[in-house]
């Protein structure tokens, strides 16, 4: 069939400018295209980050059960492990008690001894007590010179015919075995006529503490627990009552030696009527 064109010729010279709005109208529907799939394209990538989200969400929640469990197990288990601890701090409290044992491990019964045969007849004893002396522990003795030293020591309180048998005194309980240090807090005259078990003029009253420091029972304590800055932990026993008072002294196993040593110092102390607090006895 032949094309015919029906237009009025003055028309015809405008038709050929119809097709050119063809291309405008198809670029304006490319765009439209473009914009819709990049809308598509956003919501994949928010549906996908929404998933990712909650699929993090999900592990964290697993993960938090897991968690829980495994600390209600361990909960459990310590409850069931708990007797086996609590034996264990009994064990170790009375391993620190044995060591106290230990360090308060003092041959008492022997220096007693000694110094019952180093007390001359004539003195009398009134009060005699014993310690270890070392920090943490409470002694019997009210003497003011015995925390001088943190060593086991034998606190003595009497009476005495004369100045001369305190010196006396004073010289035998130096010599005796294990013995490092003799302190005499006071030796002094009754005021007035005061009764008392010793016999002569106003017989005076003495104080006196006797000092271990060689002992091997400080050095096992020392070994156990080093550090005494701050005191031990470990109650250390007292080993001679106080309450055994009113003993005499004996007068065995006097020597020359002894003898000539209370002599020298008799010279010196036979006029003494005052206290004379922390001597101590060469």
């Amino acid at each position: 069939m032949r094309a015919v064109n029906l237009l009025p010729n003055e028309l015809r010279g405008a038709a050929p400018a119809a097709p050119s709005a063809r291309p405008e109208r198809e670029r304006v529907e490319g765009v439209g295209v473009y914009v819709v799939l990049g809308a598509l394209a956003l919501c994949v990538a928010m549906l996908a980050a929404y998933v990712v989200a909650s699929n993090n969400v999900k592990q964290k929640q697993s993960d938090l059960a897991e968690v829980t469990a495994q600390a209600e197990t361990a909960v459990q288990a310590a409850a069931k492990l708990k007797p086996y601890a609590d034996f264990e701090a009994t064990a170790q409290a009375r391993v620190e008690t044995v060591r106290g044992l230990a360090a308060a491990r003092f041959d008492w019964e022997q220096a007693l001894r000694d110094l019952s045969r180093a007390v001359p007849g004539e003195v009398k004893l009134q009060s005699i007590s014993g310690d270890m002396g070392l920090p943490g522990t409470t002694g019997g003795s009210a003497d003011p010179l015995r925390g001088s030293i943190q060593a086991p020591a034998i606190s003595l309180g009497g009476c005495a015919p004369t100045q001369t048998s305190v010196a006396r005194l004073m010289a035998r309980l130096r010599a005796v075995d294990g013995v490092t240090r003799v302190s005499l807090s006071k030796s002094e005259k009754p005021d007035g006529d005061t009764e008392s078990a010793c016999t002569g003029d106003n017989p005076p009253a003495f104080s006196a503490v006797v000092f271990f420091e060689r002992s091997a029972a400080l050095e096992q304590f020392a070994a156990a627990a080093p550090d005494t800055a701050t005191g031990p932990s470990v109650p250390v026993p007292s080993a001679v009552d106080p309450q055994g008072a009113g003993t005499d002294g004996a007068a065995a196993g006097d020597s020359a030696g002894a003898g000539n040593s209370a002599q020298a110092q008799a010279e010196g102390a036979a006029d003494t009527s005052t206290s004379t607090p922390g001597a101590d006895a060469p």
